[in-house]
């Protein structure tokens, strides 16, 4: 075993880190659970989804709740007789990377990101040999379309989303800014998807769904501003807990509004970590780190994915370790399936090629961004999230 993986599991026996875990609620298991509600087979023997199959009951009328951001750090923010608070059910694990790319799909396809591919907010593609940023859907370097690049999302992510299998009337809403994108069609099967505009709006729209339906139904809202507001000026900034706090709110309405028949089950795709300033690092085009890799690194901030020149992996590794080891584990390719980050059951043909060489994970605070050209970003972001620490890995199961 390499002394950055015995780090790695060391930290997380004295709880500096969680890691992924199928024996522990998880959203793989809480999408199986879904699925099964829905009326789908359950295709794997897996007893944290029975677990949580039995909390949410078989109700008429399903509403899954999506809040980007919202881990147990924002919801242990709010008053003991908060919605959020007096209805959670338990505490959930994250899937790793803790981002929201990972997560989406690993609710959206019932598996690990081992098995979906979507491994990062940045993702190196074999068939382009460069990193392409998904949601966007663009080659990162450019911003070309990865449509004109020949991509399609079944090409990146093979595969049925998990709500085309279900046996009831289902709708995903999606906000309209990006309910028409590639990966929303691939997470949701674009035939399923509404866009809309706002919360309270969506929420009037999911009531009136539910009070005139004739069948049983599966409701799905995704709702990302607890995300870009904490991204935008930290965890703790009074604009942060304004948005979790009317989260908060419209989620307990919805409750209120719903008929016996019908279930709420709330959750998030990851918490978040504030970055202090000290331990954010730019590395610049024509840093040495650079010369050494096929394209910049894939991944996110706090977890980053390094696809070396073959022959420089030693190079690399004692230039890394030598400049940032104090801030950041580096693993193998091997160590990460060793410790089964991407999840338990191994890692697909196509999601191998993206995991690279090395992964560099942030030990407590850290973040790193590799500037794209002389013109590019800085890492701006006041939070972030993709890393192994409980404020990113902890997220709430409420079910009222």
């Amino acid at each position: 075993m390499s002394s950055q993986l015995q780090e790695l599991f060391d930290g997380a026996k004295a709880g500096r880190w969680l890691l992924p875990s199928a024996d522990e609620p998880n959203p793989v298991s809480l999408a199986r659970a879904i699925s099964g509600i829905c009326g789908t087979a359950q295709r794997v023997d897996d007893p944290v989804a029975d677990r949580f199959r039995r909390l949410i009951g078989e109700p008429d009328h399903l509403v899954f709740v999506i809040v980007d951001g919202f881990g147990m750090n924002f919801v242990n923010t709010l008053p003991e007789d908060s919605f959020s608070r007096s209805h959670l059910a338990l505490g959930s694990r994250a899937a790793f990377p803790s981002s929201t790319g990972p997560n989406l799909f690993s609710f959206g396809r019932a598996e690990w990101p081992g098995q979906h591919g979507a491994i990062g907010w940045y993702v190196h593609l074999a068939e382009l040999n460069a990193r392409a940023t998904l949601f966007p859907w663009v080659r990162t370097k450019d911003d070309v379309n990865l449509t004109d690049l020949g991509l399609t999302g079944e090409n990146v992510w093979p595969g049925i989303p998990e709500p085309l299998r279900f046996k009831r009337d289902s709708i995903n809403f999606i906000p309209s800014l990006f309910s028409d994108s590639v990966a929303t069609g691939a997470l949701h099967g674009r035939e399923t998807v509404v866009g809309y505009e706002d919360l309270p709006g969506v929420i009037d729209k999911v009531i009136e769904r539910i009070r005139t339906a004739s069948q049983p139904t599966y409701s799905h809202i995704f709702w990302p501003r607890v995300d870009n507001v904490s991204h935008e000026v930290g965890t703790g900034h009074p604009d942060t807990l304004r948005e979790v706090a009317f989260v908060d709110n419209e989620l307990g309405r919805l409750s209120r509004s719903l008929p016996e028949n019908a279930k709420l089950v709330v959750t998030a795709d990851h918490g978040h970590l504030d970055m202090p300033e000290q331990r954010k690092f730019l590395i610049e085009p024509d840093d040495p780190l650079t010369d050494l890799l096929v394209d910049a690194p894939s991944g996110d901030e706090r977890i980053l994915m390094f696809h070396v020149i073959t022959g420089q992996e030693d190079k690399f590794t004692s230039e890394f370790q030598r400049r940032f080891g104090e801030h950041f584990l580096l693993l193998s390719a091997a160590d990460v399936l060793a410790a089964e980050l991407l999840g338990p059951d191994g890692v697909s043909e196509f999601t191998l090629p993206r995991l690279g060489i090395f992964m560099a994970i942030a030990r407590y605070d850290a973040g790193m961004k590799f500037r794209r050209g002389s013109d590019g970003t800085g890492l701006t972001l006041n939070a972030q999230h993709g890393g192994l620490t409980p404020d990113e890995m902890l997220v709430p199961v409420i079910v009222a």
